[in-house]
Formats: C-alpha cells, structure tokens, sequence
C-alpha cells in the first residue's frame, strides 16, 4: 500500500505535529463532530470560479456563464450551511452572518466577472482539479521513495486550474479571498510552499509537461466599491506583450505543449483595488528544491521512529480543532474519552468520480459541465 502525503497535511504537520497525528487520514484520522463554522465563503468562491473557468464553456457567451457560476455559488453556500444545520441549532445571529456573507460574495464576484474578461490572456486546461505524484528519490535518479511498510509514498494535493498562455507556457493558478486585510505580501507568495510543491509535483504527475510557474489570483473581499474599477494604487494594467502571437483559444486548450518562450521576469503584478494578479515564474532549481524538501519530509513524515510533539502559539492553537485532546494530554489525562465523545474517525477516504475539471470530463468545444452540487 502506498503512503499518502497530502498537501494540507503536510502543512499542518510543519506547524504543530500533535495536530496532524490526530487529523491526518494516515494517523489517527480524526475529524470533529461540529464543524468550526456554519459556512466558508472562501470555498464557495472557488466553487464559482472553477465554473467560470471551466475549460469546456470558456468559449460560451459570458455572460451565460455568469449565470452558472453565480448559481454555482449560491447552491454551495446553501449546501454547506444546510449541512451545519443538520447537526447543530442555528442561531439568528448565524443566519443573519449567513445572509450577509451571500449578499457581499454576489457583489465581490459580479465585479470580477466584469473585470476578469479584460485581462485573462490565457486559456483553462483544468480546474480544481487534484493530482497524484509518486515522490523521488534525491539521491537516487530514476528511483522513487519507498515507505517503511514497502509501498511507494505520493504526494497529492489540488489546483485550481491550470492555465496555457498565448506562448503555451503552462501556469498554476491559486484562487484567494483576501478578508479585511492587506494583499498578501509578496515575499509570502515567492516562498509559498504548496503552490511551488504543485508545479513541481504537476510535472511528475502529466510526464513531460513543464510549468512556468504560478498566478495568484486575490480578490479582495472589502475592497471599496467605485464606478470606476481602472487599475489603482501604483497597480498597472495588463498590456499586451511585445510581438505576442496570435491567441488561438481552442488549440491551447490541449496538454503537452511546448513553450514559445518563458517571460524573463520574475515578477508581475496586475490588478486594481478589487482584484490582484501576481504573476510569479518559477526556475528549475527552485522547482528541484521544493522536491528534495517534499522527499526530506516525507521519509521524516512515514519513520516508524517518528517523535510526535506539539508546537502551542497563540497562531497555532487558536484555530486548531484539536485543542481539547491536546490540552489533556499536556495534563497526562486520558485523551481518548474526549476523542470519543467529540470527534469521530474520517474513515476510508471517498473516490469522487467525474470530478469538475478532471480528466473524465470533454475538453472540447460545448463540453458539458457536471451538475454543481
């Protein structure tokens, strides 16, 4: 059997190792019986998003498209709260939030929607869609990990699309909500781990394609509204690139293409008061990089002689759904009775079949999207 890293484990298992033994599905693969929340805004803007960028309607009149992915939006706001509904009482104040949060997520996407038309100089080749990548072994070429149990050790996580550009260069492209705060500092988006580890683990998993790099795509939740949505704040316009070929839609939508060539800067950054678009490329060396760490950390990850420790800061514990097992622990008490009583173990991980964007699903022209929720 081959050992699982995913991607959001692998994180969790960085920043507190006690929390990802209880939750990772191969550990202790706990999960609590009350969600955090009623409702996450953020996954149903990327639930919207992957059906505006889903490959088979992007030559489909946008403004029909709208429509889907605004109905995209609303059935998994509607789906997630009903499911919260189902296990606990709702209070007024909640719902009341809930109301709030689906009127403010309308008018953040109704604006991009009108924005991004204008400056999407790419095609979608898939959307959210996972990837499954053996991990290899650094000091071995040609050979992959082995786990301790015998089996190889992969490496999984998700996009949320993968996009070809009018040079054919390939680029990952990560959706995110930005809530009364500042844009995410650009040394953040360089080092950010899970979007390098995607692009290299990407080349692993389609064989012989090579990613340029990656686009991070925030839109800003409490951006002030203006009649006026031209680019701000120092921020400039996209601008069509010097001697760019002609943009054929339909033959880009295709995998394994070779680049024309791969832009020469390292960053850049697009967008307005509402949106921003960094544009960051990706070297081989970093890409190689990321996979020795992913390899490092893998085999730490899977040794039978692994030392499991919690790491408690005021960043780590407060969103931790694990803080009451923990606590007892610290305490020397028995931890289990809490786990029985307010949590209960994931079981098998489910196969979703005809995922939205996955392979099973047309890329060709007038592909019919599956039916959302």
């Amino acid at each position: 059997m081959p050992e699982i890293i995913r991607a959001h484990e692998r994180t969790t298992f960085k920043r507190c190792r006690r929390a990802w033994d209880f939750g990772a599905r191969s550990r202790r693969n706990y999960e609590p019986l009350m969600p955090a929340k009623a409702f996450d805004l953020e996954r149903a803007v990327h639930d919207a998003l992957a059906l505006w960028y889903f490959p088979g309607m992007w030559e489909w009149d946008r403004t029909l498209v709208r429509g889907f992915a605004m109905e995209g939006f609303h059935k998994s706001m509607r789906k997630q709260f009903d499911a919260y509904a189902a296990v606990a009482d709702v209070s007024e104040a909640q719902d009341e939030e809930w109301q709030a949060q689906v009127e403010a997520g309308v008018r953040l996407l109704e604006r991009y929607f009108a924005w991004a038309p204008g400056v999407d100089a790419f095609s979608p080749v898939r959307v959210d869609t996972d990837f499954d990548a053996n991990v290899p072994d650094p000091t071995t070429m040609g050979l992959d990990l082995v786990a301790p149990g015998g089996g190889p050790i992969h490496y999984q996580g998700r996009v949320d699309a993968l996009v070809v550009d009018a040079y054919d260069a390939y680029w990952v492209m990560d959706h995110r909500l930005v809530v009364g705060g500042e844009w995410a500092n650009l040394n953040q988006l360089l080092l950010d781990e899970q979007a390098i580890a995607a692009c290299w683990a990407w080349e692993i998993f389609y064989y012989g394609m090579k990613i340029a790099g990656t686009i991070h795509n925030e839109l800003h939740l409490d951006a002030p509204e203006t009649p006026d949505q031209a680019p701000k704040m120092g921020v400039p316009a996209p601008e069509p690139e010097a001697d760019a070929p002609p943009y054929d839609v339909v033959g880009r939508r295709r995998l394994y293409m070779e680049a024309v060539r791969i832009p020469d800067e390292r960053v850049k950054v697009t967008g307005n008061e509402a949106f921003r678009r960094t544009r960051i490329t990706r070297t081989r060396a970093e890409l190689a990089a990321c996979g020795r760490q992913v390899a490092d950390e893998a085999l730490e990850m899977t040794s039978q002689g692994l030392i499991v420790y919690p790491s408690p800061s005021v960043a780590n514990c407060a969103p931790c759904p694990y803080r009451d097992p923990c606590i007892a622990l610290n305490m020397g008490t028995d931890e289990q009775a809490i786990l029985e009583a307010e949590y209960r173990n994931r079981g098998p991980e489910e196969i979703v079949e005809g995922r939205l964007g996955g392979v099973t699903w047309s890329m060709n022209r007038g592909a019919r999207p599956p039916k959302f929720g």
